[in-house]
């Protein structure tokens, strides 16, 4: 009868609330607030992505904010910490995921009406918090583990006609090749950027300018050339080793990394963190530099073919994905699952795989690779499997269901640190619209 009544009084939660213009307070944990707002923005982002409300969705995304806010504010009492080149890495993830959606980051800044660098720094604060809050969680879940008996005991105490329906699903690996520069266009890349230093110096143009003229780093350049503040490990050694030894306002020579020749102006140091610009000049791929790595993948490919080396092994010596190499090649979606549902791989994998058969190997087949920066590669693509769609069973579906009894006993374990810090963080919950579906969470004073 509880459930019946908390599901009649959230399925009018929003009915209630839309005609509200104003916003309000309704959790206060420790000393951060949950607003109307930001419990409306979650809201609507869940029904835009497919999610259906059966009256309970409000209240839901509700107590998972409030557990968001309690995980946030343990970890601040234990004066928990993440790294600026942990952030600095998420944040770049982030927007190259976007840019790579969206096609540029021209497309991107158009779109949000602010620059990369303005969307990086409104971003921060809340990466931060994220990864704060996924750190404490799992300070809470480690040690965690299930055995084979725990599957096992899990699976049966699913009922057979709700055991779920498994879609389309491939295991792919791949090898991974950039295209490399010719020593011609590397020397025309460091004699166009020496003769943008000797301009600077000169004084025939500011640092300033010849950034947003010249400079490759498209988001750079737009600010002038100004990378923001960074520390030691957020930049590749090359660029470090340069940009840490300067004193302020100097520019240094030129010098090369893996993205190209670079320029770098200090502009201030603090501690171990600096703020500097830069100028980038990539040397130029041409058709010869793409047609050799189409080549020496084709070479690769029919030593595979004929028994010669294995797919592992050449994946392991030849690709530069760093993300796979070391694993052979295997490919894995964002969860790590290397059993990957049809319908999450990149469209133009998507295609590439669907006419394969398993134990093909593609041809050579160019992509758009995240390496730190959006890039043009190759690849080798090896469909190890496909799994039809099918009704889950133990056998075959048996990482599934370790992983989903993995996450019931994570929950266990995270629902009893809640009951236990509950009392000991400053809690007000507000929010008397979804009192009775999440009771556990109202002092006793509340209704």
């Amino acid at each position: 009868m509880k459930k019946i009544l908390a599901l009649f009084a959230t399925a009018s939660v929003f009915l209630s609330l839309a005609a509200q213009p104003l916003d309000r307070v309704l959790a206060v944990v420790e000393e951060d607030v949950i607003l109307l707002s930001d419990l409306q923005s979650q809201y609507h982002y869940y029904l835009n992505n497919g999610q259906k409300d059966d009256g309970t969705l409000a209240c839901r995304i509700f107590e998972t904010l409030l557990t968001s806010r309690m995980l946030l504010a343990k970890a601040r009492l234990d004066s928990l910490t993440v790294g600026e080149d942990q952030i600095n890495a998420e944040l770049n993830r982030r927007i190259n995921v976007i840019v790579s959606q969206l096609g540029s980051v021209e497309k991107l800044e158009e779109i949000y009406k602010k620059s990369v660098l303005e969307i990086k720094l409104e971003l921060k604060k809340n990466i931060e918090e994220e990864l704060l809050i996924e750190e404490q969680r799992q300070k809470i879940i480690a040690g965690i583990n299930v055995t084979p008996k725990e599957v096992k005991d899990f699976f049966h105490s699913i009922p057979k006609d709700s055991l779920p329906d498994v879609g389309a699903t491939v295991e792919i690996s791949h090898i991974s090749m950039r295209p490399q520069p010719s020593e011609a266009s590397k020397k025309e890349a460091r004699s166009d950027l020496e003769k943008i230093l000797s301009d600077i110096k000169a004084k025939k143009i500011s640092f300033e300018e010849a950034a947003k003229k010249y400079s490759h780093d498209a988001a750079s350049a737009k600010q002038f050339g100004f990378l923001g503040e960074f520390g030691r490990g957020d930049m590749v050694p090359e660029f470090e080793e340069v940009v840490f030894n300067l004193a302020p306002d100097q520019v240094s020579p030129v010098f090369e990394s893996p993205y190209g020749f670079h320029i770098v102006k200090l502009l201030s140091r603090s501690g171990d963190r600096v703020k500097a610009s830069h100028i980038l000049i990539r040397p130029r791929i041409d058709e010869a530099d793409e047609k050799k790595v189409e080549k020496r993948l084709a070479e690769i490919r029919e030593l595979i073919l004929s028994d010669s080396l294995k797919f592992h092994e050449a994946a392991r010596r030849y690709s530069d994905d760093v993300r796979t190499k070391d694993n052979g090649g295997i490919i894995a979606n964002n969860a790590g699952e290397t059993r990957i549902p049809f319908d999450q791989l990149d469209a133009d994998l998507y295609f590439k795989v669907d006419k394969m058969k398993p134990g093909d190997i593609s041809e050579p087949l160019p992509y758009i690779a995240q390496e730190g920066e959006l890039v043009r590669a190759y690849h080798l693509v090896y469909l190890r499997k496909r799994h039809a769609p099918h009704r889950a069973n133990y056998k075959d579906d048996y990482q599934m269901f370790q992983k989903a009894a993995l996450q019931a006993k994570q929950a266990e374990e995270l629902e009893k640190w809640l009951v236990k810090n509950r009392k000991q963080i400053y809690l007000d919950v507000r929010f008397d619209e979804c009192a009775q579906a999440i009771q556990d969470w109202y002092t006793p004073e509340k209704p």
